[in-house]
């Protein structure tokens, strides 16, 4: 009985020694893959190569490529595409973005751009604002139709909000018709509650408050119809139940 007691003695200090044999090789397996992926990830097999932007017209590409903070050569591995994305929307010219994996070790920047509509002038500054009032440039556009306010505009990045004369403008603007767009030289907004359109053939229409803008449309449009041909110097429709027409 000792002679089996002792013999099962041994065999229990053998599987232990296996056992911890067993988890010292898993630990320098772990480990020595741990060290082989670090080393890895810092090579040059997983490193960005590329970065490609596409869609910019005012925008440099180069100052997307900065903006998303996408350097070449960093490990592919590390990459917040989300992130990037973010960094590239919060530049005042960039409506939105896509970044996306182009192939192992490229990148590609989807831009699209804002569009200037309208050109605001004010406090001798000329700012382009687009259709959602964003202050997407300083400078100006013969293009297109002019703002004209008794303060200066917002700064590249700003909006419209900022200043309720130009948020009213803004208004004002997305709610005239197309063939009222088209025929439209300048939107004054002086003060926040009067707004006056100025029509190519001189014709100024007052619309007062950025208010009840359907019905102020459908009256503008029912008067122009009316005319004809008729000079008209003032067109109030600060009531668009009760419109006053001026002759020239």
């Amino acid at each position: 009985m000792d002679g089996r007691f002792a013999e099962r003695r041994r065999a229990v200090r053998g599987e232990r020694r296996r056992a911890r044999l067993r988890r010292t090789l898993i630990g320098a397996t772990l480990v020595a893959i741990v060290i082989a992926l670090a080393v890895i990830e810092r090579g040059p097999l997983v490193a960005l190569e590329w970065v490609e932007v596409v869609g910019t017209v005012r925008l440099d590409p180069a100052e997307v490529r900065t903006a998303a903070g996408l350097e070449e050569g960093t490990s592919i591995v590390r990459l917040r595409l989300g992130a990037a994305r973010e960094r590239v929307v919060a530049l005042p010219l960039v409506r939105a973005a896509d970044v996306s994996r182009t192939g192992v070790r490229s990148v590609r920047v989807l831009v699209e751009e804002r569009q200037a509509v309208v050109e605001v002038r004010g406090g001798g500054v000329q700012r382009l604002v687009d259709r959602e009032g964003v202050v997407i440039a300083s400078g100006t556009d013969p293009t297109l139709t002019e703002v004209r306010l008794a303060d200066a505009p917002p700064a590249v990045g700003g909006r419209a909000s900022e200043v309720p004369a130009l948020a009213a403008a803004m208004t004002v603007w997305r709610g005239v018709s197309g063939p009222v767009r088209a025929d439209l030289e300048r939107i004054e907004a002086l003060v926040e509650d009067d707004v006056v359109l100025l029509l190519v053939d001189g014709t100024r229409v007052r619309l007062g408050r950025a208010d009840r803008l359907d019905e102020k449309v459908r009256a503008l449009g029912a008067i122009l119809e009316d005319v004809g041909d008729v000079p008209v110097a003032v067109i109030d429709l600060r009531s668009p139940t009760a419109p006053v027409v001026v002759p020239r």
